[in-house]
């Protein structure tokens, strides 16, 4: 584990509301919240990456027949169940 030393400026209201709501300050919840961000950027980067794969994969008519097949498909599938 590393040691840093660092000052944090909160505005008065947050840290108001931070004490009325039990929110604690301390060295244990602000490495929650960096670990916290860190998830949401990694996710956030896995979105982005996805998207850029999938763009311009498929058009939105190409998109569009792809469900309609898929409709009829499970359409299909109901009806032969019954049979």
């Amino acid at each position: 584990m590393s040691d840093i030393e660092m000052m944090i400026r909160l505005p008065e209201a947050l840290l108001a509301q931070a004490k009325a709501d039990g929110v604690m300050i301390n060295d244990t919840s602000i490495a929650h919240m960096i670990e916290a961000e860190l998830v949401r950027a990694q996710a956030a980067n896995r979105l982005r990456e996805a998207m850029r794969k999938l763009e311009g994969s498929l058009t939105l008519e190409e998109i569009e027949d792809e469900l309609a097949k898929s409709k009829v498909d499970r359409i299909a599938a109901v009806g032969s169940k019954s049979e």
